[in-house]
């Protein structure tokens, strides 16, 4: 093959390969089911709650060890700039985080006072999760969503997409959009638009930093004071 040809054969491998990534994050825990069931004869919808929620958390280690093996080339170059210069980059895109979530926060207030629903139905089903299993949505929030997400939302996303302004708009509207609980609300919808506000956000950031490791800091800590608010709340 000449060098248009590989070049051709190399970009359309990339794009491929990414979109299997990205479509595992909807089938992954399925595949994982099928196969306890059908391999091991394990009944998931009889086992105990604690064992349910045991075998999500396998799940998502799984899941998250999956996702290294197939970035780790990228992750560990990635990993060794933020190790260098990773404190400048959390210091020059501080004000972008800072002002996603005071726009995010204003259209909250906005979207109240146009649906007068004050929590979104994911919100509302987060607060019940940490309420009931606290131990394992501190590691769904803190350590599963940041890396798997970032990976999944940007990563992937970008590796598809080239171009700046696709791949921002792409990934900030995906992002929000598997945030919203309902599709058959309108209300819902529209309490999606907080989310896409943080998807456009930490998409931009991804750009501009071109290191995954600075949006999953940037994640964890958002996720991390939610999280916080609420295991006040149940103190």
């Amino acid at each position: 093959m000449n060098k248009f040809t590989d070049f051709i054969f190399n970009d359309l491998k990339r794009i491929v390969l990414n979109i299997i990534v990205f479509a595992s994050y909807f089938i992954f825990d399925y595949l994982l089911l099928y196969l306890m069931i059908y391999y091991l004869r394990i009944d998931y919808n009889n086992l105990a709650f604690n064992k349910k929620v045991l075998t999500y958390f396998i799940f998502g280690v799984i899941y998250i060890l999956s996702l290294y093996a197939f970035y780790r080339k990228e992750l560990k170059k990635d990993f060794k700039d933020f190790k260098t210069n990773g404190r400048e980059y959390v210091s020059k895109y501080m004000y972008i985080y800072i002002l996603g979530v005071i726009i995010m926060g204003l259209s909250n207030i906005i979207l109240y006072k146009i649906t007068n629903v004050t929590i979104s139905g994911n919100e509302q089903g987060i607060r019940d999760l940490i309420s009931k299993i606290p131990l394992y949505m501190v590691f769904s929030t803190l350590i599963y969503a940041p890396f798997v997400e970032e990976l999944i939302f940007r990563k992937s996303i970008k590796n598809i997409f080239k171009n700046k302004y696709l791949f921002i708009i792409i990934s900030g509207l995906i992002f929000g959009s598997l945030h919203i609980s309902n599709f058959k609300d309108f209300n819902q919808i529209l309490l999606g638009i907080p989310y896409i506000i943080m998807g456009l956000d930490f998409a931009y950031i991804y750009y501009k930093s071109n290191n995954v490791f600075t949006t999953m800091l940037f994640h964890c800590f958002h996720n991390f004071i939610l999280l916080m608010i609420q295991l006040l709340q149940f103190l």
